[in-house]
């Protein structure tokens, strides 16, 4: 599905097994998850296999089963990883906002997700399909920090009551790392890409404060969820 989205990004196999001069063991490491990174973001955590990213990493089978035995203790091992990435390269140059002691103005939070997600697509794709497949996303290191700050957003009287945080988070996260994958298939050139972009903060920006629907033609709906949220609650709504 995203075979050919981003394949500039992507380092071709040629390139990387003419680059293999590294005797390190931490480097090569490195390499080997980088490689497993790409995997991962290109065709899903399936496709993840001990020989392939030894193949795409330079690196002979030997080699990557001494780091990695099993192909378990590869996926694990790539998906801490990406969890640890993700996570620095979001949040490492930010200032904690205890230390700040206000909230996070929400557009600049949306626009450092939005241009978070567009440099950095298949870091963002993977972190994606890895917390989609596993249970993972339970003690994910970024998640928690997105849910935690949301969560200090709505408890600081900056957001409207009854806001589901968890719900929220999903939505806004998941929807700010696949809107490049989007892009990338329709935009051509860097123009059109900081269009789309664009396009993208204003809209979700626009339902963050006003919302889709107009309140007034919808009473029965106003009245359903105006109450407080039940985050145990998992009953369908009725037909």
């Amino acid at each position: 599905m995203f075979t050919d989205v981003y394949r500039g990004k992507h380092m071709s196999d040629k390139s990387r097994s003419g680059r293999r001069n590294n005797t390190n063991p931490e480097s090569t490491r490195r390499e080997i998850l980088q490689a497993a990174l790409e995997v991962l973001a290109k065709d899903g955590p399936e496709s993840l296999s001990v020989t392939e990213v030894a193949r795409r990493a330079g690196v002979n089978r030997g080699t990557a089963y001494q780091h990695f035995p099993t192909r378990e203790d590869l996926a694990h091992a790539t998906a801490s990883w990406v969890s640890e990435r993700i996570y620095d390269e979001f949040y490492g140059d930010m200032v904690e906002q205890s230390e700040l002691s206000k909230v996070y103005p929400p557009d600049v939070a949306l626009a450092r997700l939005c241009n978070f997600a567009m440099n950095n697509p298949e870091l963002s794709r993977a972190w994606l399909f890895d917390v989609m497949s596993t249970q993972g996303v339970v003690t994910d290191r970024f998640w928690k920090k997105y849910v935690k700050e949301l969560s200090q957003f709505a408890e600081g009287g900056y957001g409207r009551e009854n806001i589901d945080v968890e719900v929220f988070a999903f939505i806004s996260l998941s929807s700010a790392l696949l809107w490049p994958i989007w892009v990338g298939a329709h935009a051509k050139g860097s123009k059109a890409r900081a269009k789309m972009q664009k396009r993208f903060m204003d809209e979700m920006m626009r339902l963050t404060l006003f919302g889709s629907l107009t309140r007034e033609h919808y009473p029965e709906l106003v009245e359903r969820y105006s109450g407080p949220v039940d985050a145990e609650d998992d009953a369908a709504p009725a037909a």
